[in-house]
C-alpha cells in the first residue's frame, strides 16, 4: 500500500525512480540471455529441417534430451546466483567469487559425470524416445556429438548465476 502524497518524505520520487530503473537494467539483459536459448533451438530446425525428416527426427530426439538434461541442471545458474548476491551484499566480494567459482567447479563435475553416462546410453536413449532405424542411428549420433558441449554449457550456467549474483546481468547477455 502506498502513503498518500503528503506523507511521502522529501526526494522519495527519485529514489523510487532509480530502484526501478536498477531493476530495469538487471533484468532486461537477463531476460535477453534467458530468450536466446528458444532461439538457438528455432534455427537448429529451421536449418536441420531442410535436410531431411531423418535428420529432424535426431534432431527432435536428441534435442529433447539435450534440453531436459540442461533443464535439470538450471539450479547452477539459479543456486550460484543467491548464494552469490548475499556474500555481495554483506560486503565480502572475495567470498562471493569464491562461491561463484565453486558453482562452477561443481557444474564441471556434473558435466563430466552427465556426459560420461549420456555417451554410454546414447543409444539406448534414442530408442527409448521412439527412434527407430536410421533415426535412432542418426539421433544417436548427434546426441553423442552434442553432449560434449555439456559440460561447458552447464559451467556457462553457474558462470551467469556467479555474474547476475556480482549484478552483472549484461555479459551474459553478450555471450548468450
Amino acid at each position: 500500500m502506498t502513503r498518500p502524497s503528503a506523507a511521502r518524505t522529501p526526494g522519495e520520487p527519485a529514489v523510487a525512480r532509480e530502484r526501478d530503473h536498477r531493476i530495469l537494467t538487471l533484468a532486461l539483459p537477463a531476460l535477453g540471455a534467458e530468450a536466446a536459448q528458444p532461439l538457438f533451438v528455432l534455427c537448429d530446425t529451421a536449418i536441420v529441417g531442410h535436410l531431411g525428416s531423418v535428420q529432424l527426427g535426431a534432431l527432435s530426439i536428441s534435442g529433447a534430451v539435450l534440453n531436459a538434461t540442461v533443464g535439470l541442471m538450471i539450479f547452477l545458474a539459479y543456486a550460484t546466483t543467491p548464494a552469490v548476491a548475499r556474500l555481495l551484499g554483506a560486503g565480502d566480494r572475495a567470498a562471493a567469487v569464491r562461491a561463484g567459482w565453486t558453482g562452477i567447479w561443481l557444474a564441471g563435475g556434473l558435466g563430466l559425470v552427465l556426459t560420461a553416462c549420456g555417451e554410454a546410453a546414447a543409444g539406448t536413449v534414442a530408442r527409448m524416445l521412439g527412434g527407430t532405424g536410421p533415426v535412432s542411428t542418426a539421433a544417436t549420433g548427434y546426441l553423442r556429438i552434442s553432449l560434449l558441449g555439456l559440460t561447458p554449457q552447464l559451467m556457462a550456467l553457474a558462470a551467469t548465476g556467479l555474474l547476475r549474483g556480482l549484478q552483472n546481468t549484461r555479459l551474459p547477455l553478450a555471450v548468450a
